[in-house]
């Protein structure tokens, strides 16, 4: 198996280095799902973590390593002998009203440091190295870096969240044992500082102190065999003191849903969604009302390979925005922003 995948990661970069030129798209479109693979067969998102409770009060982190964004947490429950509220997981809709319940009277305060390496090697590598960068250029303007990259503006955020942690649960019950309960996933619910000292601007990596506030609903249910789904939701404000970037309101929206019974077609069931749309706090230099929205959709397909279910996710979408654009040539912003029209395609693969 391990000459199969090395031999495939030959393939892949022979065909996309040596070959670059001649690829046709739908090649090149392959080699980009072909990567994903590897890089999710390879390096698959683990988590480490702990809980302890000195003096009564809990304490705990965890560090996700993950081949886009990986993280590391700390959070402390404020109150005293307490345990995390705990509800069992139903309706989707039903969660969603259980946290908006607890927005009052914050519980815990969590600490977390996430980076983006992959938008940090892209941003980086067109920076600094255009010369190495520009040989992963292909046709229509697309270039492999900066397609796998792309999706964050910031090369790493420190973060400090004031709100309330609940855990989810599903029934085990059956005829023969008593009911049984086993934990499947948590959510968060509460407010967001985040903070930096660097930005990437049209793939530019600059200075930039910027901060950013939210509202937020993260979470995350895993019931084994059932069903699998993410949601993160936020709705806030951003800073920034580089005149190069605007300040904004903004407004995400994600969504992920995963299961392998029989659906039938549905819109909202093995789909993965996302929203988000930024509008300006000052219109004093007349730009749109809206300067930038992206709209991505996809739907899950399950299918078994060598005996391990896995989905193959068809994703794609649109963004669009009005920003100050780079000059490659003069390697400077532009004196005036405009608008930036591209077309997203983005399949993937979950395990």
């Amino acid at each position: 198996m391990y000459a199969i995948v090395k031999g495939l990661k030959v393939i892949f970069y022979y065909s996309i280095i040596k070959n670059m030129k001649k690829l046709k798209i739908n090649i090149f479109l392959f080699n980009i799902l072909l990567f994903q693979i590897i890089l999710n067969s390879w390096l698959p998102a683990q988590s480490i973590g702990f809980q302890k409770r000195p003096g009564g009060y809990l304490i705990g982190g965890q560090a996700t390593f993950d081949i886009y964004k990986p993280y590391c947490s700390f959070y402390v429950n404020l109150k005293r002998n307490e345990r995390p509220t705990t509800i069992q997981s139903g309706d989707e809709l039903d969660i969603y009203s259980r946290l908006g319940t607890r927005l009052y009277l914050p519980k815990f305060i969590l600490f977390q440091t996430t980076f983006y390496q992959l938008s940090t090697l892209s941003s980086y590598l067109e920076t600094n190295h255009p010369q190495i960068f520009n040989k992963f250029n292909t046709y229509y303007g697309l270039n492999i870096i900066r397609s796998i990259g792309a999706g964050y503006e910031e090369p790493y955020a420190f973060s400090l969240f004031l709100g309330n942690i609940i855990l989810l649960s599903y029934d085990k019950s059956n005829k023969n044992k008593n009911e049984l309960y086993k934990q499947s996933g948590s959510a968060l619910a509460g407010f967001l500082l985040s903070t930096g000292n660097h930005q990437i601007s049209d793939n530019i990596y600059i200075n930039d102190q910027w901060y950013q506030y939210e509202l937020m609903f993260v979470g995350d249910l895993k019931e084994q065999k059932i069903r699998k789904i993410s949601w993160n939701f936020r709705l806030g404000i951003k800073y920034h003191s580089n005149r190069i970037l605007r300040d904004i309101f903004l407004l995400a929206i994600e969504r992920s849903h995963s299961t392998w019974q029989k659906t039938g077609f549905s819109l909202f069931k093995n789909s993965i969604f996302k929203y988000k749309s930024y509008v300006p706090t000052s219109f004093k230099d007349n730009p749109p009302p809206v300067v930038y929205q992206c709209f991505s959709y996809g739907k899950k397909i399950p299918i078994n390979i060598f005996k391990k279910n896995i989905f193959l996710i068809i994703a794609g979408g649109v963004s669009w925005e009005w920003v100050y654009h780079y000059d490659r040539n003069t390697k400077k912003f532009e004196s005036k922003p405009s608008g930036s029209l591209v077309w997203l395609f983005q399949p993937n693969i979950e395990f």
